[in-house]
């Protein structure tokens, strides 16, 4: 059962960064505002990537992860991409 709920978590983290890296591409790169957005989508990458490697790492020790990391770590992502929208 836990196995299920990793490789779903995993997948939608992957899916998240795939989709953050295609929305950075698309980015004006003289604007100062797409700067700015591109730094919180870099964040947001960031941030999925230490959530995966954490993932990684309970797994590899045969534990479960915490709930709350993954919790806080969603939150964080949420409130860089909604901080993203108040920049436009």
């Amino acid at each position: 059962m836990m196995l299920y709920q990793t490789k779903r978590i995993v997948t939608l983290l992957l899916s998240l960064q795939v989709t953050c890296i295609v929305f950075m591409w698309t980015l004006d790169a003289l604007n100062q505002i797409s700067e700015a957005i591109f730094a919180l989508f870099l964040a947001v990458d960031l941030i999925s990537f230490a959530m995966m490697s954490y993932i990684y790492r309970v797994d590899k020790l045969d534990e479960v992860p915490r709930r709350i990391w993954i919790i806080i770590g969603c939150f964080l992502v949420l409130a860089l991409i909604f901080s993203s929208l108040f920049l436009r």
